[in-house]
C-alpha cells in the first residue's frame, strides 16, 4: 500500500472539506444545510487497490404553523445518485404533525427502507445501502447486498408514518410515474423498548412491485423484468449497554422473470461496541440469488450465486466530525483492507 498516497488523501480531505453547515432560524421558519464527505484508499489482497469516497449534502426549509404542526421541504444529493446519473436522492415536501405523525410526498424512498434496521457497522463502506464495498471489489456476480426492502428512490412516493413512541410506528407509501414499475405498495412496522439497561427494537417491512420492467435496484445488479416482485424484511436490534447486537433478513421474490434473476434472500448479523471516542464492529452477511427460480428458468439451471461477507471496521472519532475508520475481511474468497477519513459538517 502506498503510504505517501493515504497520507496525501487524508491531508486534502483536511484541508479541501472545510464544508459549512448553515442553521438559521426565525420564529417560523427554519433553514438548515448539512453536508459530509469521506475519502479512503480500498487495498485487494490480490495487490490491486482502489481510492474510494462517499458524500451527502442535504438542503432543509421548514415553515412553523404553531408548536405541532410544520411544512417542509427536502433536497439531497451524494455520490451513490451521481454515479447512477440520477443527481437526486431526495426531493419531497412534508407536512408533520407532533400529536399524529408526518405525509412526505416526492422523490424518496418508501417507508419500508426508512423505518428497516440495518446491522452495526462502524465503518463508512455503506453495507446497509448499495455497498461500496461490493462495487470496488467487482465481483460480476449478482448479490442482494443490504438487508433493507426498497423500491428505490427514483419513482413518486406518498409516505405517510404515525408519530414514533416509545412503544412504535407505522408507515405505509405508494409509488408511481416512473418507468421502472406499474405501481408500488410498501408497509412498514417498528415497535421498540427504549428504557433500561437492555434496549430493543424490531422492525418488519412488507413491499410489493407491479410489473418491474428493466428496474435495477443497485448498480452491480442486473435488470429485473417480472410479473410482480415481493418483498419481506425483519430486523432486530438490542443495545445493552455500549454493546449493539443486530440481526436482520430480507427476502425478494420475482414472479415470472425474464433474464438473469436476482431475487433471493440476505441475512446478516453483527455487533460492535463503544468506548470513548473508540468503536469496533464485526459483521457477517450471506447472500444467496436464484432460490425461487432456479428449476424453473432454463437460464438459472446451472446458476447459483452465494456469497459470504465479513467486515471488520474500527473507528477512532478524532472529534465530533472527523473519524479515522479501517476495515478489513473478506467477501467471495477475497480479501480487503480499507483506511479513510470521514468529515461532516
Amino acid at each position: 500500500m502506498n503510504t505517501k498516497r493515504i497520507g496525501f488523501i487524508i491531508a486534502s480531505v483536511l484541508l479541501s472539506s472545510q464544508a459549512f453547515a448553515l442553521d438559521y432560524r426565525t420564529d417560523n421558519w427554519t433553514f438548515k444545510l448539512d453536508a459530509d464527505g469521506m475519502v479512503g484508499f480500498l487495498q485487494e489482497k490480490s495487490d490491486k487497490s482502489d481510492f474510494i469516497n462517499d458524500w451527502d449534502v442535504k438542503a432543509q426549509v421548514f415553515y412553523k404553523f404553531n408548536s405541532t404542526q410544520r411544512f417542509g421541504a427536502v433536497y439531497s444529493i451524494d455520490a451513490d445518485a451521481v454515479e447512477d446519473k440520477d443527481y437526486i436522492h431526495d426531493a419531497f415536501i412534508l407536512f408533520e404533525d407532533k400529536s399524529i405523525g408526518r405525509a412526505e410526498f416526492g422523490l424518496t424512498h418508501s417507508v419500508a427502507r426508512k423505518m428497516g434496521l440495518g446491522l452495526p457497522d462502524v465503518g463508512y463502506l455503506r453495507i446497509n445501502n448499495d455497498s461500496i464495498l461490493h462495487k470496488k471489489l467487482d465481483l460480476k456476480r449478482v448479490l442482494i447486498s443490504d438487508t433493507a426492502a426498497t423500491t428505490g428512490h427514483e419513482a413518486l412516493h406518498l409516505n405517510l408514518a404515525t408519530k414514533s413512541t416509545d412503544y412504535g410506528q407505522y408507515g405505509i407509501s405508494v409509488s408511481g410515474l416512473t418507468d421502472d414499475y406499474n405501481y408500488a405498495i410498501d408497509t412498514a412496522f417498528k415497535f421498540k423498548q427504549p428504557h433500561g439497561k437492555l434496549k430493543t427494537a424490531y422492525s418488519l417491512a412488507l413491499s410489493y412491485i407491479d410489473k418491474p420492467e428493466n428496474y435495477i435496484e443497485q448498480s452491480f445488479n442486473p435488470t429485473v423484468t417480472a410479473d410482480w416482485r415481493g418483498q419481506i424484511a425483519l430486523g432486530i436490534n438490542l443495545q445493552y449497554n455500549s454493546w449493539i447486537l443486530g440481526t436482520s433478513v430480507r427476502m425478494i421474490y420475482d414472479h415470472n422473470p425474464i433474464n438473469i434473476p436476482s431475487d433471493g434472500f440476505v441475512a446478516g448479523t453483527g455487533v460492535s461496541y463503544d468506548l470513548l471516542q473508540y468503536s469496533i464492529s464485526l459483521t457477517y452477511m450471506y447472500s444467496d440469488t436464484t432460490v425461487w427460480n432456479h428449476q424453473n428458468n432454463i437460464i438459472t439451471n446451472e446458476y447459483n450465486d452465494q456469497i459470504n461477507t465479513i467486515l471488520a471496521s474500527f473507528r477512532y472519532k478524532y472529534s465530533e466530525n472527523a473519524h479515522l475508520f479501517m476495515s478489513g475481511g473478506f467477501t467471495d474468497a477475497r480479501g480487503f483492507f480499507a483506511i479513510g477519513l470521514k468529515v461532516g459538517f
